[in-house]
Order: structure tokens, then sequence, then C-alpha cells
């Protein structure tokens, strides 16, 4: 028997939430109605419509049974955190709030909702691949360390490439793109290329080497798990002092 096979879009994203008595007005009319959306890269934990087409990189397709479904708390000042279905009435027995762009609680101290999930040691953090903190599904958080969690960075606004890690150098006359990357807290030169998009693979190639399944890439498609496991070998700690 043929399986039918999913088509990509808004509608069929775990994420994307449709108001059945809008819907219906809609259809009586003759209007389509499009989903609204809280996981959108460019309103994070606030709902907004779906574009007319195209998909923002946070789709996930919407699972066939109740495992891997997700629901959403409210926070208030109309915002939203996704949580995984699993989880959702354990949670909801809380008051949950917006601080910082994190889903927060208040008690005798501020209670993080990612960390609430997760319980990581306390010398661990809890990453959000997406960068969304307000998706707080176990899919998108992963405890790690400090050093793990800073190679999960974005690209910074304001940059001379399209790129992250590479850069436009004026002076230089063949090769015109250099590439670098932040390792504990420095700057480490990778090289300098003719190309920019030459440049943004070695840039992900010194990352994945570097930061494994944690480093950001600029070609993430190119950048599987089984890739990534080996390429992934950091340098080793120097030694301190005395031993």
């Amino acid at each position: 028997m043929a399986t039918t096979k999913t088509i990509r879009c808004c509608y069929n994203c775990v994420f994307a939430y449709l108001d059945r008595e809008h819907t219906l007005e809609c259809y009586s009319a003759g209007l389509l109605n499009r989903p609204a959306c809280a996981n959108h890269p460019e309103s994070f934990g606030r709902m907004r419509r779906t574009p007319d087409r195209g998909m923002c990189p946070n789709y996930r397709p919407r699972p066939g049974t109740p495992q891997g479904d997700v629901r959403m708390i409210p926070l208030g000042r109309g915002y939203y955190t996704y949580v995984d279905a699993a989880d959702y009435e354990w949670l909801s027995q809380w008051t949950w709030h917006v601080q910082n762009g994190y889903a927060v609680r208040y008690g005798k101290k501020v209670i993080f909702m990612h960390r609430e999930i997760m319980q990581p040691p306390d010398d661990k953090l809890v990453d959000h691949r997406n960068h969304n903190k307000l998706d707080n599904t176990r899919i998108n958080l992963r405890v790690c360390t400090h050093q793990e969690n800073m190679q999960n960075t974005r690209k910074r606004s304001g940059t001379t490439s399209r790129f992250i890690g590479v850069c436009h150098c004026k002076s230089c006359k063949n090769k015109k793109w250099r590439a670098a990357i932040q390792w504990k807290r420095k700057p480490l030169h990778i090289g300098y290329f003719a190309e920019e998009v030459e440049a943004a693979r070695a840039y992900d190639h010194k990352a994945v080497e570097l930061g494994g399944q944690f480093a950001r890439v600029n070609f993430p498609e190119e950048w599987p798990p089984e890739r990534r496991a080996q390429v992934h070998a950091p340098p080793p700690d120097p030694p301190r002092r005395g031993e």
C-alpha cells in the first residue's frame, strides 16, 4: 500500500494554529484562512499569520500520533511558549510569564521553564537549538557546557558577509574573504579565500571540528549528524601550571 507524503507547508507544521470558528467563517465566505504561528524567527513567542508562500526554518511536520505533538502555554502580554504535549499538564499547574525572552515562573527565586523541563546539573546550561527561547519542546532543548552553548551563535547584523564567520578583506588582492571563529573567547584565524562561499564552508568545517553537534553552520544540509561526528575533534585543553 502506497504511503501519502505530507506536503511541507505551514498548514502541516506542528506549530501552526487554526481557530476553528474563524476557519468556518472564512470557508462560508469563500476565503482562505491562513494558520497563525508563534515560532517564526521574526516574532518568537508572538502569534502572527503565516506567509502566503514559503516556510520558516523552524518547520516541523505535524505527527500522525499524539507522541511528538505540542501545546501552547500563554505567558501574558500576547506571548506563548511551546511545550511537548506530554509535559503540558504538568507545566500548566503553574502560572508562567515571559522575562528577557524566556518562559519563567516566580517563587523564592526565578525558575526557567527550559531548566525545569531538562533538570540539568547546576554547572550545565540548556541550549535552545533554534534560538527561540520560547520553544521549550524537548527536541529543541539540549544540556550543554558554556563553551558548547557559545558555538550555537547567530550571525551578527551589519557584517560585510552574508555568512557566519566570514568578512570581506579590502586590503587583500586575490583572496578577499577571511574566515575566523571564536573559540574559548579568543578569535581563531582559519584562512583567506578567493570566494565568499569557499570561506563559509571552511568556517563550517572548523566550527564542526570544534563544536560538533552544537556548531551553527552556514550550510546545515551539508552537515548531517553522522558527518559531524566524524569531523568533531576539539583540541585538548592546555595543561595547567604545575601539571
